[in-house]
């Protein structure tokens, strides 16, 4: 169990800091606003918002409706000192986690049919993912959705995102032509394809550091 808390805490802080909510609320939000690029479990969200009370920076109040009971969380003033002080820290580094690559890096173990599987079911997941999103802002363009003065900051993000999902569905169809000119998943060494793949991205790699150095210089 953290002793101290984690991105997740400071994440469930922020959402604290815009209204209280009960535990119900807040994991449904959680899975809204940031289940693309920071997923935790139902159980992962009640368990640390328990531990922010814990540590003083949310208060728990509890209310009786007939029989049942209803939880609400708020952020306490040294909750948003603490958010406050977070925020002024430099970000880890991203890190990506898709299991349909690590499956196709496998792929020499198993047989063409499961490489194929594996990049239909990846594109399949960031299409359903892309259409959720898509959703909500229709939701912002037509009536401002739940929060819309923070629209600039979910514009940006969800910018990321559609570059992000277009890019992941262009290469699954890419890579799964590619593994179809494939003879088998075995001992195919470095095809052209592959060759002119690796020449464009050093290429851009080394056109992004030039850009880059360029900006430093001025």
């Amino acid at each position: 169990m953290p002793t101290e808390p984690t991105t997740s805490s400071y994440a469930l802080l922020g959402l604290l800091a815009l209204r209280p909510w009960t535990a119900y609320d807040l994991t449904r939000q959680a899975r809204r606003s940031m289940r693309l690029f920071w997923p935790r479990s139902e159980a992962h969200i009640y368990a640390e918002v328990k531990r922010l009370v814990r540590w003083e920076y949310a208060t728990a109040t509890t209310e009786r409706t007939g029989n049942r009971e209803r939880t609400s969380y708020a952020i306490t003033p040294a909750g948003r000192e603490a958010l406050r002080n977070w925020l002024a820290t430099r970000p880890a580094a991203p890190q990506l986690e898709i299991e349909g690559l690590l499956r196709l890096l496998l792929a020499d173990q198993g047989d063409r049919a499961d490489a194929r599987r594996a990049v239909r079911a990846t594109r399949d997941a960031v299409a359903e993912t892309y259409g959720v999103g898509v959703e909500q802002m229709r939701g912002y363009l037509d009536g401002g959705g739940p929060f819309p003065e923070r629209a600039h900051l979910v514009g940006l993000l969800a910018r990321f995102y559609a570059d992000f999902a277009e890019a992941m569905l262009d290469w699954c169809d890419a890579a799964e032509a590619e593994i179809d000119s494939w003879p088998s998943v075995r001992n195919v060494g470095l095809t052209d394809d592959s060759r002119r793949a690796l020449t464009a991205m050093i290429e851009r790699y080394e056109r992004r550091v030039a850009s880059l150095n360029g900006r430093e210089a001025e």
